[in-house]
Order: structure tokens, then C-alpha cells, then sequence
């Protein structure tokens, strides 16, 4: 039932994230997540390749909308992916899906489906970038 529209979107994520990875990286995954905010929302496409994540904003369409923001594994100072890795405070205010990336200069919160029956409603590409995220902060904390 929703298989189409998911190949669809991850699709329109993909083509709106490719042209902002650097050449000299490979794609590992993308995702897309909604910020959170008090008063609006904001949608960011999220490659993951092996050396950065590439924040790009989208429109409603799954375009990119702006300008994109890198973060190296040297740049981040806490993060968390679903309440885990970010301590105790983190683990029960989150929910499920969360994720919270901190550099010394900006705090992304973001939620975003995944795993689990989220991958009947968001596909298997969704679930994928977001393991392919998890990955990437997992080792940007020196754990792998």
C-alpha cells in the first residue's frame, strides 16, 4: 500500500542530497527528518557518507530548498539517536525516533521514522539511512 509513495520519496531524498556529497565520498545513506521547533517544522534531508553527514533543507516536495550544512565526526560534541547516547536526561524525554546532534556551533533535534513496524509506513530506505546514521555517530564517539 505505501511501498510506492516510500520508493517515491526516498527517490526525490536521494536525487536532493546526491549533488551535495563531495565526490571523493561514498553515499552510505539518506534519510529525511522533520526539526523540531516550538511554533514550525522543518524538513532536512540527511546523507550519510563515510566521512560527513550532509544536512539539506526540503520543501515540500523533497527538493532542496537551501543551503547545505556538513558535520565531520570532529565536529560533534553529544549526540543521541532515539534517547540512547545521550544520557540519562536524553533517554526519558525522548521519544521514539529522535535524533539530537550537537557541534560546538548548532543543536539539531530532529524526529524521523525507522525500524521496527515504522518500516511498513516509511520503507526500507528510511530505515536503512537511519542505521546508516546511527553507524556514523556510533564511530564519530570512537566506539567502533
Amino acid at each position: 500500500m505505501f511501498e510506492e509513495r516510500n520508493r517515491e520519496a526516498d527517490a526525490r531524498v536521494r536525487a536532493a542530497l546526491e549533488p551535495f556529497v563531495p565526490a571523493d565520498e561514498v553515499l552510505v545513506g539518506c534519510l529525511h527528518a522533520t526539526a523540531k521547533s516550538a511554533f514550525s517544522g522543518r524538513v532536512y534531508g540527511i546523507a550519510v557518507t563515510n566521512k560527513r553527514l550532509v544536512f539539506v533543507p526540503l520543501d515540500r516536495k523533497m527538493a532542496a530548498k537551501g543551503d547545505p550544512e556538513h558535520v565531520t565526526p570532529a565536529d560533534i560534541v553529544r549526540s543521541s539517536v532515539d534517547g540512547f547516547g545521550g544520557g540519562l536526561k536524553h533517554f526519558i524525554a525522548a521519544d521514539w525516533g529522535e535524533i539530537r546532534i550537537e557541534t560546538s556551533t548548532k543543536k539539531y533535534k530532529l524526529m524521523a521514522m525507522g525500524g521496527g513496524l515504522d518500516q511498513v509506513l516509511v520503507g526500507e530506505a528510511q530505515v536503512s539511512g537511519k542505521e546508516a546514521l546511527l553507524r556514523f555517530l556510533y564511530a564519530a564517539r570512537g566506539l567502533s
